[in-house]
């Protein structure tokens, strides 16, 4: 593919039309970047990235993507093709504002109540939402674009949001939970040896955390790393006090999914557990009929009696 020389010109007369081309052409550099052929094809499968006939319908575009994601999002003129193509800037402080001011404005009262409003958090058209013990569980909702899920959560009764994200490394969900009032802890999921060390010696903070429930916990898509943290949770610490199971929301058979991986995260579990103490967390043959439970949860049959 080849950059075609007469939108070179189209290009550049309208960068230098941009208030802040200086920045873009002569320090940070940005602009250049519509030289790689990657700003017309997309990198994961190489077909063209979506592009709009007129600058007018480009930057109609980037007005709603800009209100969506609170990012800054700017066109410019495709070398490749006849459109005109958009592109977010990535500045998470920016973001952050934008997500902090914009939730200060929504003027969110926390309730009194010491029960749930479940019924309302249900109609908050939360992605993946289910109800989970004493709380909820759905996809994490630190993206701009879910900011309208905070005001119904926060005013419903949950005081505290369990972040399941091993591959998390900002503070904007933290500042968000900080801003509204909410306790924020951070349990990485993952099945690594260090992760799972981490997990082990944080498990007896979690299950205070849901122990006491109203908590938001999640993961990025709220479904798998949600699942076996929840059967964490009731295998090694509920069932024992005779909690029912959890049911699953992405480890299943009608979600095209086995539940293997939550079985390779409890027998790490178990093998750690059992080498830090000298003795088995809970009897082998009980542990064996926990995970058949597991196993029966996924397949979608009916919950078996508390072990």
């Amino acid at each position: 593919m080849k950059i075609k020389l007469k939108y070179v010109f189209i290009w550049f007369i309208d960068q230098l039309r941009q208030p802040h081309w200086v920045d873009d052409l002569l320090l940070n550099r940005k602009a250049w970047g519509a030289f790689s052929v990657y700003s017309h094809l997309k990198r994961n499968d190489h077909k063209p990235q979506k592009a709009y006939p007129t600058k007018e319908k480009a930057l109609e575009v980037a007005k709603k993507m800009s209100e969506q994601s609170g990012a800054t999002v700017r066109t410019f003129k495709c070398l490749y093709c006849d459109g005109w193509h958009t592109y977010k800037l990535e500045d998470r402080h920016q973001k952050l504002a934008n997500m902090l001011q914009w939730l200060k404005e929504q003027k969110i009262v926390s309730p009194t109540a010491s029960a749930l409003d479940t019924e309302r958090i249900v109609q908050a058209d939360i992605p993946d939402l289910a109800q989970a013990y004493g709380g909820f569980r759905g996809r994490t909702l630190s993206a701009y674009r879910q900011r309208n899920a905070w005001k119904p959560l926060v005013e419903s009764g949950v005081r505290q949001v369990i972040d399941l994200r091993e591959d998390y490394a900002s503070d904007f969900y933290s500042e968000i939970c900080k801003t509204l009032g909410l306790e924020y802890f951070y349990y990485p999921v993952r099945y690594e040896e260090s992760t799972i060390e981490r997990m082990v010696e944080q498990f007896p903070e979690l299950c205070k955390k849901i122990d006491a429930g109203r908590f938001y916990i999640s993961c990025a898509n709220g479904l798998h790393r949600t699942d076996i943290t929840l059967c964490l949770y009731w295998v090694f610490y509920a069932a024992d006090k005779g909690v029912a199971p959890p049911p699953l929301c992405g480890y299943r058979q009608d979600k095209g999914r086995t539940t293997e991986k939550i079985r390779l995260m409890l027998d790490a579990f178990y093998d750690l557990l059992t080498q830090q103490t000298g003795k088995p967390p809970i009897p082998n043959d009980v542990f064996v009929k926990r995970k058949e439970v597991i196993d029966q949860l996924g397949l979608g049959t009916f919950l078996l009696p508390t072990l």
